[in-house]
C-alpha cells in the first residue's frame, strides 16, 4: 500500500473513528504512543485488563527478547504490569494462539521463546501496519529503495504502509505526529538532525539513498553579484550541504522547493544550487551543468549523503531495530539494482 502527500502535508480527511481516507488507521500510531506514556503500573488502582495486557506484552517480546531467550516469569510479569497472575497466563496464551510466539517449557528451568513473529507482535502491539515515510519518489533510485524495503519488509511477514513526504525535516516530524513510525533519510542528515528523541534503527549501503550532490548552474551564464543560490529548508541535505559549500557572507540564499530548482536556474532568477545527481538527470535539462562538491565538503560528508537510513522515535528503538533487523543491506541493494536495470519492476 502507499500515499501520496502534498508538499503542505496537509492530513487526509478522517471520520469520526480517525479512519483515514486511504484505509489506513494512523491515528492507531499516536494511540499506542499514548498507551505507552501511560503511567507507571505501580500507580494504577485496578489491575490492567487482558486486552490492555496483550499488546504490552507483544512490545515486550518484539524489543527485548529473542529466540533462544529465557521467557520472563509469569509472576515477575504480574508484579511488573500490576495484574494477575491468570490474567498473565491468559494474555501470553492469545500471543502463542496467534502465533506471534512460540515458548517451550522446560519445569523448573522455566520457559524458553523458541521462535517470534516480528509482523504478528508488531500488528498487535501497534493495531495496525508499520508505517514509513519515505522521500517523494522523484527519481528511479527512490523508487528501488522503496520496492526494496517493501520486498524485503513483506517477505518477512511485516504489513507495511508507505507515505511519500518532501523533506526529511518534514518526514521527521510525520512521525513525531503520529503519522509514521519511521523515516527515512540520508545518513548525513540523521546524523545532522536528530537528537536524543530520535534513534537510527537501521543504516543501508552507500548508493542506497542517491548518488551524491552536485553544483548545478547554467554553463556559460555569468554569475551575479553576490552570487546567488537556491537553498530549501525543508530538506536537511539541500540546506546543510549549502551551508558548507557557499560558506561565504556574500553569498545571497534564494529561498525554494528543490523541485523548483531547475526553473529557477533556466530562468536566471537563482545561479547556483546543490542537489543530487539523480533527481538532476531525471530532469534532462540541457541547459544546466554541475561541478562537484568542494574538497572540503567532500572530507566533511564523506559517503553518508548517499546511504539511507530508517529513523524512529527512541522510546519505541528496540522495537523498531528487531524489525528493521530483516533490511539485510546487501539483500536491498541487489533488489534496487534490479530495479534500475528493468529486470524488476518498482513495486511499493
Amino acid at each position: 500500500m502507499a500515499a501520496d502527500e502534498n508538499m503542505t502535508n496537509r492530513p487526509r480527511p478522517a471520520d469520526a473513528a480517525g479512519q483515514e481516507a486511504d484505509g489506513v488507521d494512523r491515528g492507531a500510531v499516536r494511540r499506542a504512543r499514548d498507551r505507552r506514556a501511560a503511567p507507571p503500573a505501580h500507580v494504577h488502582l485496578r489491575p490492567r485488563a487482558v486486552a490492555d495486557l496483550v499488546p504490552i506484552l507483544a512490545r515486550r517480546f518484539l524489543g527485548e527478547l529473542e529466540p533462544g531467550s529465557p521467557m520472563p516469569t509469569v509472576r515477575s510479569l504480574a508484579v511488573q504490569l500490576h495484574s494477575s497472575l491468570a490474567s498473565i497466563h491468559v494474555a501470553i496464551t492469545r500471543l502463542e494462539e496467534a502465533g506471534a510466539i512460540e515458548f517451550e517449557t522446560r519445569g523448573r528451568a522455566g520457559a524458553l521463546l523458541v521462535d517470534r513473529s516480528l509482523g504478528s507482535l508488531w500488528s498487535i502491539a501497534e493495531g495496525g501496519p508499520l508505517v514509513v515515510a519515505m522521500p517523494l519518489a522523484s527519481s528511479e533510485r527512490y523508487e528501488a529503495l522503496a520496492t526494496a524495503l517493501k520486498q524485503v519488509m513483506t517477505e518477512a511477514g511485516l504489513d507495511v504502509f508507505f507515505i511519500f513526504v518532501r523533506g526529511s525535516r518534514q518526514r521527521l516530524q510525520a512521525m513525531h505526529d503520529g503519522r509514521c513510525h519511521l523515516a527515512v533519510m540520508s545518513s548525513f542528515a540523521a546524523g545532522e538532525v536528530c537528537g536524543p528523541d530520535e534513534a537510527v534503527v537501521a543504516e543501508l549501503l552507500p548508493l542506497s539513498y542517491n548518488t551524491g550532490h552536485r553544483v548545478f548552474f547554467v554553463a556559460g551564464r555569468e554569475p551575479a553579484v553576490p552570487l546567488r543560490v537556491i537553498i530549501d529548508r525543508s530538506s536537511a541535505d539541500q540546506q546543510l550541504l549549502t551551508r558548507i559549500e557557499f560558506a561565504d557572507p556574500q553569498v545571497r540564499l534564494v529561498p525554494a522547493m528543490y523541485s523548483q530548482i531547475v526553473r529557477l536556474l533556466e530562468t536566471g532568477a537563482a545561479d547556483a544550487a546543490v542537489w543530487t545527481v539523480d533527481e538532476m538527470d531525471a530532469r534532462r535539462s540541457p541547459a544546466l551543468t554541475g561541478r562537484p562538491m568542494s574538497e572540503m565538503a567532500q572530507r566533511r560528508v564523506g559517503d553518508r549523503d548517499t546511504r539511507a537510513t530508517l529513523v524512529g522515535a527512541a522510546v519505541d528503538a528496540a522495537a523498531l531495530r528487531a524489525l528493521a533487523s530483516v533490511l539485510i543491506p546487501e539483500r536491498v541493494e541487489a533488489i534496487q539494482h534490479d530495479v534500475m536495470s528493468g529486470r524488476l519492476v518498482a513495486e511499493y
